[in-house]
């Protein structure tokens, strides 16, 4: 395990101070942290960070969210396929899944409700693209248009299949 810089060691103090902290001021400062990308994260958060930048050449913690605990298909096996959303677009998740289950992909639904450590996490690696997402093995691959148009070129089955 690679050694924790000094600015990780400042980030974390910085989650820790603040992680402990109550009351609306305490409230207040986390949701500002969330907004700004969590910039103050635990040790953990920050090494589970730099393992999904370098492709989680080693497995995952496992308390890591799902987007970020994927790995590249083997012969045989699809990669993981998960549609995120929140409950006030529910709606919009069979458009979604309508795509998968036509092209003949296995698939997961993840409710991001409640669950704010996947809600972070989920916004953290969406790369701007709006709720709900599909992300195949591990990488965004964004809404409706996005899927829709890798369908149509075939790069939806590739990613999934790896052939």
């Amino acid at each position: 395990m690679r050694p924790m810089s000094i600015l990780d060691r400042l980030r974390d103090a910085g989650w820790k101070a603040l992680d402990g902290r109550g009351g609306p001021l305490g409230e207040t400062v986390r949701k500002v942290n969330d907004a700004l990308g969590r910039p103050l994260a635990s040790a953990e958060e920050l090494a589970d960070r730099r393992a999904f930048a370098a492709g989680y050449s080693t497995p995952p913690p496992a308390e890591a969210p799902a987007a970020a605990a994927a790995g590249a298909p083997t012969a045989g096996e699809p990669a993981p396929v998960v549609v995120y959303y929140m409950d006030k677009q529910r709606r919009d998740v069979p458009r979604l899944t309508q795509i998968l289950d036509d092209a003949g992909i296995p698939y997961q639904l993840m409710s991001l409700e409640g669950d704010e450590a996947a809600q972070v996490a989920v916004r953290r690696d969406s790369k701007g693209h709006r709720l709900p997402l599909v992300f195949i093995a591990g990488e965004v691959v964004g809404g409706r248009t996005e899927l829709t148009n890798l369908d149509r070129t075939g790069d939806l089955r590739r990613r999934v299949f790896g052939t």
